[in-house]
């Protein structure tokens, strides 16, 4: 089971809604740049780019040995995916979205069926009895429909 972070969107579209998975992002650590470029960081992709290319640079001027380096770049993809939901949360916080909640699902599908089935809770609509008029035809054969 996974915990989700409900984001409504700032226009209340129900479309829109956000679902974030908490914990370790596999995506964020293989793919760091173009993870966070998928879920529009600008700013954090930016971030990991240039940290990305200062180690490179530092690697061709010697600066810094090759193994250490590849360190460099591990330590920074693995904290960077233990972090990325958070910072996609953030980010979309940023963005106006509002946080609602916390949901438990076993996948992302089954809890959005558990948040919307908690939002709009059915409630069946009482049906007016207002008297209808009478007709001519009695049997009700043409023109009672």
């Amino acid at each position: 089971m996974k915990i989700y972070d409900v984001l409504e969107s700032p226009d209340g579209r129900a479309e829109r809604t956000g679902f974030v998975a908490e914990g370790f992002s596999w995506g964020a650590f293989v793919f760091t740049v173009l993870w966070a470029l998928w879920y529009r960081m600008w700013m954090v992709a930016a971030l990991l780019f240039a940290l990305s290319a200062a180690l490179t640079v530092a690697v061709n001027l010697e600066f810094l040995g090759s193994g250490f380096a590849a360190l460099l770049h591990f330590g920074v993809a693995l904290i960077f995916a233990f972090e990325a939901r958070n910072l996609q949360v953030m980010s979309l916080e940023r963005a106006g979205f509002r946080g609602t909640g916390l949901i438990q699902a076993s996948n992302r599908d089954a809890a959005e069926l558990v948040y919307f089935a908690r939002r709009v809770p059915f409630a069946p609509q009482p049906v007016s009895a207002r008297p209808r008029a009478a007709h001519d035809d009695t049997l009700g054969i043409f023109g009672n429909v």
